[in-house]
């Protein structure tokens, strides 16, 4: 029988979402998430920040917002970004205590900088709460600092948590203790919503209306290879590319640096850029103009895309680079477009070229996508998790 201690803090409350990231794949996952566990009648809070998607007339679960922190440059800058994560961490703390929730859900398991954050997590699961994660990015490469702070990270990021969801096989690399308890999930779609007024992404940035057109959706992040993408484009006469998302931190590609190649290679007229956040409303309509979605991921990128759940809500075939991982077993599983070599200007520029040259129906594949792909699923998933922990803790 669990100790009185342990009962009290493992408690009897909400599902506590934790949901750091503010926009994109990650912050839609949790969303999607909590809708569907509060539609099942299940109490959730999220913890997020004020502009978490931007999206609170949606929401079927109770918000509590912590302060927001923002990326700036120079050595401030970085050190107030550091802080911000820790003191998020922090916050999730206190409010664990405060509301004693059922289990802690955190929308992905980020270890950046554990060591300032990681010990009142530690102690609260000795306390036994229970403590869940989304596994986006089951092999947790080192970006910054030191190899010793990276694995102290990852070592302290682990001694917190009880079990993940994650999207395929683990990879052998992926180095995650075995007493963490792994369960597979789908993603699930992410639902159209048609604003008012929609509207011409073709007419609005110049792209003639016979024109093949390729979509790069999402955050602008070297890991994408957009500068891949725009030599194969180059190499696809008539094809045009429409970039849109909002630009990614300092240290990686800007839009200037995509806008120099495209002028390089003489394709300029055929290379668009919409470098902003895009709203839920106008999600739509980048989709309803795009003939082809491009997901053209380093080799490094072994995870699943949301975006890919865009393209199939849409049903808009997509042309996929990546690591063995999720999102390279799905497009193995379904034929919803073209896998090419990752990493390869000359890959993805063939790949383009049979799809442009050759469109196919594939509307038989992105049916039985979507029979695989549900919230419902992935909840299921979740909570049979949660009752594996619990057996194999005896809360």
């Amino acid at each position: 029988m669990p100790s009185t201690a342990s009962a009290t803090a493992a408690g009897s409350g909400p599902i506590l979402i934790a949901g750091n990231s503010r926009i994109g794949g990650i912050a839609e996952h949790a969303h999607y998430q909590a809708q569907e566990l509060a539609r099942r009648g299940f109490e959730v809070v999220m913890l997020c920040h004020p502009d978490h998607l931007e999206r609170p007339a949606r929401r079927l679960y109770r918000v509590i917002h912590t302060p927001r922190w923002r990326s700036r440059p120079g050595l401030r800058g970085r050190i107030a970004m550091i802080a911000g994560m820790a003191l998020d961490r922090y916050r999730l703390a206190f409010h664990v205590l405060r509301l004693r929730p059922r289990f802690v859900l955190w929308d992905s398991q980020t270890e950046y900088f554990a060591p300032l954050w990681a010990w009142p997590h530690l102690l609260l699961r000795r306390l036994g709460t229970i403590s869940l994660a989304n596994f986006h990015d089951p092999v947790r490469l080192r970006h910054f600092g030191p190899l010793w702070l990276h694995r102290l990270s990852l070592f302290l990021l682990y001694r917190t948590l009880d079990g993940g969801l994650i999207h395929g096989a683990v990879p052998s690399e992926a180095g995650i203790p075995t007493r963490i308890i792994l369960k597979e999930a789908p993603l699930g779609f992410f639902e159209e919503v048609h604003g008012e007024g929609q509207a011409d992404q073709r007419a609005h940035h110049g792209i003639p209306a016979g024109a093949p057109l390729v979509l790069a959706f999402g955050h602008i992040a070297d890991r994408k290879n957009l500068d891949l993408l725009i030599e194969g484009l180059a190499a696809v006469p008539g094809a045009h590319l429409l970039v849109a998302g909002s630009s990614n931190a300092a240290g990686q590609k800007q839009v200037s640096d995509y806008r120099a190649l495209a002028e390089r290679l003489g394709v300029a007229d055929r290379v668009h850029f919409d470098d902003r956040f895009i709203s839920d409303e106008a999600i739509s309509s980048y989709f309803a103009a795009a003939d082809i979605v491009a997901l053209t991921y380093c080799r490094d990128f072994v995870s699943q895309s949301g975006v890919l759940q865009h393209a199939a809500a849409f049903r808009r075939p997509v042309l996929v680079s990546c690591g063995p991982g999720p999102l390279r077993q799905t497009m193995a599983q379904f034929a919803l477009g073209e896998l090419v070599e990752p990493d390869s200007a000359a890959a993805i520029a063939d790949g383009l070229a049979r799809m442009v040259a050759a469109p196919q129906d594939r509307g038989a594949a992105f049916d039985a996508y979507a029979a695989t792909a549900s919230w419902s699923a992935n909840v299921d998933r979740l909570l049979e998790l949660e009752g594996a922990v619990r057996r194999a803790r005896g809360l």
